[in-house]
């Protein structure tokens, strides 16, 4: 009896422990694939500036800044003239280009009104013949000589001009000499008009040799690498198409803008592609800037620490029994995360509850509202701690269990902003500004959860050339 009284008294403390605890089996992890991500158009403003003073020079100085001719025929109007000018004056709107400079010019006219040749020794003025001068032995006259030129692109990204003298010659200080019916200074700018019209096909013919294509070339190119940005990963910009805005000067230096349309994504792990080769130009329409999904990761450690702060030590008494609890870990399972609390009280031991991930968009609150307990710990409680099986413990984890990703959206958008603002070498570096970033889904895998977020904003990218 001794004996068995010894065994006894040693046996039913485990017996009426194992009652008391709690050690189901943990939920199994299910497994799932998180949906890829199909990005959507996105749009790169990258304003240029081009000097195109150089290739006015150019043209100005491939003809004369001196002119000169001497007629004297018989009959009729006998003129000699020197025209000189100044070099361009050069304004600028929208696509058109304004050339202007000051000619200054004098001559010297007479004219007969009739011409014979009566002794053989050939023709001969037989009137009395009218002379005059203007501009000689005396500061010459000023005329003003414009031009319009409008500037556009080729498919071929090359420049086009079309170069025309408009408006005509304007005399500032005019020889008021006639010759018979024929006003002298007239008769002067219809001589000049050849040579002038020459200046103006040669600023076409120097436009012309403005080649787009390099500068866009090298952009594309950068556009197209692989960059890494931070310990999010690696993005890649994917160009599709490029397109030319319409031309703006401001005096020589035209403005337009490089509009490429891309499809950024970022990766985990380096994939760099090879790039798509550059496309002719397509039609341009205004742009609205970049968007963008991005997964980002949260690890359940952070989660954990974030729950436990809210339920630790948090009581519910039940029928005059209580639960305590102890401490909790999340972690995912398939589509949905599992949680397992150490608690005690009346009873000890492990639950484990399961719940599917809920987004509040407006409150940016991450929550579980069908948070409920796990069959094998469902099983646990009807054969050892049935009074456990109670709403009151899974609606007060409910409640507690909740997180919120203001601060994670503000943080991850300032270090998306930062990333994606870099210098991409070869005079180009980009300005991003993330105007808005939201959560689209959140999807939990074993070791960590995907933040799946969509942002949008505008880059603006500066040419140094």
């Amino acid at each position: 009896m001794k004996f068995k009284h010894l065994l006894l008294a040693f046996v039913l403390p485990f017996f009426f422990y194992s009652c008391k605890t709690l050690k189901p089996v943990a939920p199994a992890n299910t497994g799932a694939e998180v949906p890829g991500i199909v990005q959507p158009v996105s749009n790169v403003e990258i304003p240029v500036s081009v000097d195109l003073k150089s290739y006015f020079v150019q043209a100005e100085n491939s003809v004369p800044t001196k002119y000169a001719d001497n007629q004297q025929p018989c009959q009729g109007l006998r003129y000699s003239y020197t025209f000189i000018r100044t070099p361009f004056a050069i304004t600028g709107n929208n696509n058109v280009v304004n050339l202007k400079f000051t000619g200054s010019y004098g001559f010297t006219a007479s004219y007969c009104a009739k011409c014979s040749d009566l002794l053989g020794s050939g023709p001969q003025c037989i009137v009395p013949t009218i002379s005059a001068q203007c501009g000689v032995d005396e500061p010459l006259r000023r005329m003003e000589i414009s031009y319009q030129s409008t500037i556009n692109v080729m498919p071929d990204y090359h420049l086009k001009s079309k170069t025309i003298l408009y408006p005509a010659p304007k005399p500032l200080d005019r020889c008021n000499v006639f010759m018979g019916n024929i006003d002298v200074t007239d008769k002067l700018i219809d001589y000049l008009n050849q040579p002038l019209n020459d200046l103006g096909k040669q600023v076409d013919t120097k436009i012309a040799a403005y080649n787009t294509k390099p500068m866009i070339a090298e952009l594309w190119k950068n556009m197209a690498n692989e960059y890494k940005i931070g310990d999010v990963g690696y993005l890649y910009i994917n160009p599709q198409a490029v397109r030319l805005s319409g031309f703006s000067l401001n005096g020589s230096v035209l403005n337009f803008s490089v509009g490429i349309s891309a499809r950024p994504y970022v990766t985990t792990v380096s994939s760099p592609q090879p790039p798509m080769p550059l496309p002719n130009l397509s039609t341009y329409v205004p742009t609205k800037g970049f968007n963008i999904y991005l997964d980002l990761l949260e690890n359940y450690q952070h989660l954990t620490n974030i729950v436990n702060q809210q339920v630790e030590g948090q009581k519910v008494d039940i029928v005059g029994k209580e639960f305590v609890v102890d401490s909790t870990r999340v972690y995912g399972i398939g589509t949905k995360i599992a949680m397992k609390i150490d608690f005690s009280g009346s009873n000890t031991g492990t639950i484990y509850l399961v719940g599917t991930p809920k987004y509040d968009a407006v409150n940016h609150e991450l929550s579980f509202p069908d948070l409920s307990f796990d069959l094998q710990t469902k099983a646990w409680m009807l054969k050892v701690a049935k009074w456990m099986f109670n709403e009151k413990i899974t609606n007060m984890i409910r409640e507690k269990a909740t997180y919120n990703f203001t601060s994670f959206i503000a943080d991850n958008k300032a270090r998306l902003q930062k990333e994606l603002s870099r210098d991409y070498g070869h005079g180009v570096h980009s300005d991003v500004l993330v105007q808005d970033m939201d959560i689209e889904a959140i999807y939990p895998t074993k070791e960590k959860l995907i933040i799946r977020t969509f942002s949008d904003g505008q880059i603006k990218v500066k040419v140094v050339m």
